[in-house]
């Protein structure tokens, strides 16, 4: 394979990268709006988080920002942390 070929390789993979980022930083927005609490397992602990941003799509997508409902300290965790909403609990 050519150089010029595996340098279009790169940018294709790279393309499918950023899409598949931007794509996963939307859905987990539109899963977990502002201001829904979400109950979540951070640190062996299953916490209320009321969500109020999300990580940035190109460096953590799946990140979501918010404030423990009971401490009112800043949390920041990955989406696959959350185990439910609040309310349905």
């Amino acid at each position: 394979m050519s150089r010029g070929a595996l340098l279009l390789d790169v940018d294709q993979a790279s393309k499918a990268l950023r899409e598949a980022q931007i794509s996963l930083s939307l859905a987990v927005q539109l899963a977990y709006p502002v201001g829904v609490e979400v109950i979540a397992k951070i640190g062996g602990s299953k916490v209320t988080v009321k969500v109020g941003s999300y990580g940035s799509n190109w460096a953590s997508p799946g990140d979501v920002c918010g404030v423990n409902v009971k401490t009112g300290k800043n949390r920041r965790f990955h989406y696959t942390s959350i185990l439910g909403l609040a309310g349905d609990a």
